[in-house]
């Protein structure tokens, strides 16, 4: 491998790093990015025909990821009694939390957020706590989902460079 494909590697599973690491702070993307340094290194190397196949497979797992990941976490709120307004509330402030305390806002927004609309709607503090706990294991199971399909992600990329240079390794 020549030093500058070399480097281009090393940095795309650099990239790739911080998107798996994205699936868990709530601050950093995550099977986006992995999926954004499939396309760069893709478009890197040329745009041989196993990229597009990678890719296409790439694309596949991110809507997967994406799919099932808002399913846990929608479907497990409202099974343990959330409602769709605490459902709302709860990516609202969310996405507030994240930028006014990075990394960890965006739980404590979320988390906040379906439990003051519970609390409001019942007036029952238990249901409340009961709605929010579920909401919170929704998000639990999400980002596992999220993080199992980012590795699944890496894996299939490092397959494939690892492929690219066996095929082209110089033979004796």
């Amino acid at each position: 491998m020549e030093p500058l494909h070399f480097l281009v590697v090393f940095l795309t599973l650099g990239v790739m790093l911080v998107g798996l690491a994205g699936t868990v702070i709530p601050a950093l993307p995550g099977i986006e990015l992995i999926w954004l340094a499939t396309v760069a290194y893709w478009v890197f190397t040329g745009f041989d025909r196993w990229g597009i196949i990678l890719l296409v497979l790439m694309t596949i797992l991110l809507i997967i990821g994406e799919v099932v990941s808002f399913f846990l976490a929608n479907t497990t709120a409202v099974k343990t009694g959330a409602s769709w307004q605490a459902v709302v509330a709860s990516l609202v402030l969310g996405l507030i939390g994240m930028f006014v305390i990075p990394i960890i806002g965006a739980l404590i927004g979320a988390v906040l957020g379906v439990l003051l609309v519970e609390w409001y709607r019942r007036r029952n503090w238990r249901e409340a706590l009961r709605a929010t706990t579920g909401t919170v294991w929704g998000y639990g199971l999400s980002i596992g989902a999220q993080f199992v399909v980012a590795l699944l992600m890496i894996g299939l990329w490092g397959a494939w460079v690892f492929g690219e240079w066996w095929l082209n390794r110089p033979t004796v």
